[in-house]
């Protein structure tokens, strides 16, 4: 073997070790994730920047790696009181991270066993909170009663501080997911509803009935008024008729009184005589001697 292969070879073998050497004196903490980096199992180093750190060789030192991306979590489907004793179902979500890396470690160990502590804390928050609201402030239709963004910032408020010193988690936002009901209690809830529909169904009603006696009212006073001014009007036109007619009889008269008054008697007899009239009359008298027979000249 010549000395260049042997030289090669050294090379090589000086890589490999200086890589090997590498990868087991050092470790990179990735920009989503925090790490732990223990000593015969007692913590050391606590890293939450992303980089390359240099460790012991396993079983010396030992990296334990979180997550520390947002998660999410439901608890399980569970029935509850409320403070008037209806029973519902109230499951809660949470949205969680790593936020103290050590005390995870040191509380939980892994991330499996997040499920079990959380479900935990928010179920007992849930019930001690919701034994201070009555049933009709979780699914009321007024706004002024409905009491759900309160009871999850309540939940908020008291999960939070919890979570955070007993497992190092930081908690970002608890919700509720739905209200459901057992089936025993659903026909009251529908009752309810339906009660609630009804008052305001009549508080509609009477509103509309006010409405429309106003507007009754309103117009019948402008039809009182309208009438008045239209028999006022008629009355003056009445009376400006009858003037007028009065002065043409008064000068009809002036000219030629007989004449008017020979009109004046076919207009009464019109008026009195009717058809199929039988009448038996002093044709001496006007304005019945109208009726004679003119003699032939």
């Amino acid at each position: 073997m010549s000395s260049v292969q042997v030289l090669t070879r050294a090379l090589i073998a000086l890589v490999v070790v200086t890589i090997l050497g590498f990868a087991m004196f050092s470790f990179q903490v990735a920009s989503n994730e925090s790490a732990v980096l223990t000593r015969f199992g007692s913590p050391v180093r606590t890293l939450a920047d992303p980089g390359l750190y240099f460790k012991w060789p396993w079983p010396v030192d030992t990296v334990h790696r979180f997550d520390t991306r947002l998660a999410f979590y439901d608890t399980r489907v569970s029935e509850a009181l409320t403070q008037d004793k209806r029973n519902v179902i109230l499951p809660v979500f949470l949205a969680w991270r790593v936020a103290d890396p050590l005390k995870f470690l040191q509380a939980l160990g892994t991330p499996a066993a997040v499920p079990t502590k959380l479900d935990s804390l928010a179920i007992s928050a849930r019930n001690s909170l919701l034994g201070r609201y009555d049933f009709q402030e979780l699914v009321s239709t007024d706004p002024a009663r409905l009491k759900l963004a309160e009871l999850e910032q309540r939940l908020t408020e008291e999960i939070r501080p919890a979570a955070l010193a007993a497992f190092g988690i930081a908690i970002e936002q608890v919700g509720l997911k739905r209200i459901a009901l057992p089936e025993a209690n659903t026909l009251y809830v529908f009752e309810r509803m339906k009660a609630e529909r009804g008052q305001y169904a009549a508080k509609f009603r009477a509103e509309g009935r006010r409405e429309a006696e106003e507007l009754r009212a309103k117009t019948d006073a402008e039809r009182t008024v309208l009438i008045a001014e239209a028999q006022k009007f008629a009355e003056e036109t009445r009376g400006k008729g009858e003037a007028e007619a009065a002065r043409i009889y008064a000068e009809a008269h002036a000219q030629d009184p007989k004449f008017y008054q020979f009109l004046r008697e076919l207009e009464t007899l019109r008026k009195v005589t009717r058809e199929n009239t039988t009448l038996i009359l002093d044709t001496d008298t006007a304005p019945f001697n109208q009726l004679k027979a003119v003699p032939a000249k």
